[in-house]
């Protein structure tokens, strides 16, 4: 999963975690691109150093000359290229200094890499550098008894936003109506790698609408929310625990199948066509369990800009466990789940108060190239166990606050897992909402909170409410002598009581539903405390980009979903 053997080791590297030093020493060191893949951040595994080094690269030996940015390091033209380091990442007049913003963010490139690559004049300079993303092996899918099925979408043009979420459902006709499959694994094949960021397959039932040409969608589709597999930029496929298999097929209750594409294109760029997909590996030889995803960690965030250490914690607790599992289950593998500004992150397990082991120790994580860890023998989760996550970000080059949404831009803090049996768990995921637990979710409502209400801008009690704080409240202007009683009555409602009212609040901003909603929420504040601590969403400026703050059914409503991804 990991790039290897990429450049030698300067003398400056002395551990794995090496890189960090470069990335707070030069300017955008945490968004230096990778030059021959697309899409992907040169984020330094093991011995890589970004900015190069060794005796094949310039900078290196440059950059183990000087120690530090300096003026006369930013005027060097390390890799030959025709461009200064400077003008490589973002200081073209040498004026930054540590700890402050560069003049440019966009269109940043590798300083230890000659450009344009693959030209016969860097050839010779780029020979070091590897452009293998790591290759599928699953030793389950080569027997006779398996079956490829490949789910391409058609021609497709990408929009030009920065993020797109598309979707379009697979029948199952090649499948047998009277039997039963499981799918044990999958690889993709990625037709634009320019945009590709992650894909979902999630099995529909006789309820779901199928789509007959790819569609922009903000929610998985109503009937689609079995999630079957995973693909992420940087994996090269997925191969499930030889005794666990995703159940498939009519006999499952899976009419058809829904891919869920999630595309990347920050410069919006109009020429873009992409016509990625998966293979699928299905066999009739049913394994002995079924397997399932299973979610945890923390759906609030709040990222200042101009930080280089903020953390953020969810607790999966007994009580939870307890009540989303009816029986132990085993974990097959498990992976984390952040956006470009994570930095660390790690998945402990307890057990009684004590610590069993950790489940996803990143010490250096990568949005672009997730590990996973597969866990041989699978490891044992009982209900009244614990799981903490623990999310770590860095936002020095970033302007703007971050915060949790489905754009690439955006943050998530998820550890995702796969487990066995499916039936142990009925709701596969314990979230939280800052220190608000999520694990009581039914799939429509969350502590009495009918979610799906909430949000159904025709719902007459939804109305009421609204009517109730708008009718009687100033949200532009100070406190009218009528609203606090309205807001005491409106807050006796489940979704409005207590932290539950910050909950909604953050939930229907991140779906974006309109100037409603702000006027409403702003109108439920106009009789606070003027100098009372806000730590209310809507203090918050919004992130994320235009109609795409929408997040999925997974990640919102606590389904089961991945990325952000999205990814």
């Amino acid at each position: 999963m990991f790039y290897s053997g990429v450049l030698p080791i300067l003398l400056l590297v002395a551990t794995t975690s090496a890189y960090r030093f470069y990335q707070d020493e030069i300017p955008n060191g945490d968004r230096v691109p990778h030059p021959c893949k697309p899409n992907y951040l040169w984020w330094g595994v093991g011995h890589d150093n970004p900015l190069g080094g060794g005796p094949k690269n310039p900078f290196g030996r440059d950059f183990a000359q000087y120690h530090s940015w300096t003026e006369e390091l930013c005027r060097l033209d390390s890799d030959g290229d025709g461009m200064t380091n400077g003008q490589e990442l973002g200081d073209p007049n040498c004026v930054w200094r540590k700890g402050t913003f560069p003049e440019e963010s966009d269109g940043v490139s590798h300083p230890g890499v000659c450009d344009p690559w693959g030209s016969e004049q860097c050839r010779q300079a780029n020979q070091d550098v590897t452009c293998e993303t790591g290759e599928f092996v699953c030793d389950g899918v080569n027997t006779q008894d398996v079956m490829n099925i490949t789910l391409r979408f058609p021609p497709t043009s990408v929009p030009p936003e920065e993020t797109t979420y598309m979707c379009f459902t697979f029948e199952l006709d090649m499948l047998e109506e009277d039997a039963e499959y499981h799918l044990i694994g999958s690889k993709p094949f990625i037709d634009n790698s320019n945009v590709m960021h992650h894909i979902v397959i999630t099995g529909c039932d006789a309820t779901s609408t199928p789509l007959n040409r790819p569609e922009v969608c903000n929610m998985a589709a109503a009937g689609c929310q079995k999630t079957l597999q995973v693909w992420t930029l940087g994996m090269p496929g997925e191969c499930v625990y030889p005794e666990a298999g995703f159940r498939i097929g009519k006999l499952a209750g899976i009419t058809r199948i829904s891919m869920q594409f999630h595309w990347t294109n920050p410069r919006r760029r109009t020429d873009y066509i992409d016509s990625s997909g998966l293979t699928l590996f299905v066999t009739k030889q049913l394994r002995r369990y079924n397997a399932a995803y299973f979610l945890t960690g923390e759906t609030h965030l709040v990222i200042p800009p101009g930080m280089s250490r903020v953390v953020k914690k969810s607790t999966c607790s007994p009580e939870c466990t307890r009540m989303i599992m009816s029986q132990p289950v085993y974990l097959m593998t498990g992976w984390n789940h952040m956006h470009y500004l994570g930095y660390q992150q790690n998945v402990e397990l307890f057990r009684n108060g004590e610590k069993l082991r950790d489940l996803t120790p990143d010490e250096i994580y990568s949005y672009d190239n997730p590990k996973v860890y597969t866990y041989n023998p699978p490891i044992e989760l009982k209900p009244g166990d614990t799981l903490d996550t623990t999310c770590v970000f860095r936002s020095t080059s970033r302007t703007t606050t971050a915060q949790y949404g489905e754009g690439t831009f955006d943050e998530m803090c998820f550890g995702i897992f796969t487990f066995y049996p499916a039936e142990a768990m009925e709701q596969p995921s314990c979230v939280t909402w800052d220190e608000l637990e999520l694990c009581d979710f039914d799939g429509t409502s969350i502590k009495g909170c009918d979610v799906l209400m909430i949000f159904n801008q025709s719902d007459p009690i939804r109305n009421r409410l609204f009517s109730k704080v708008l009718d009687n409240c100033n949200p532009y202007g100070g406190c009218r002598a009528e609203c606090p009683a309205a807001i005491a009555e409106v807050r006796e409602h489940p979704c409005f009581r207590g932290r539950m009212a910050d909950y909604t609040g953050d939930t229907m901003r991140i779906f974006g539903l309109g100037p409603d909603v702000v006027k409403f929420f702003s109108a439920m504040e106009s009789c606070e405390c003027k100098d009372k601590p806000h730590t209310d969403p809507w203090k918050y400026p919004m992130s994320g980009s235009g109609s795409h703050r929408a997040g999925t059914y997974f990640s919102i409503l606590l389904a089961v979903l991945l990325y952000k991804i999205t990814l």
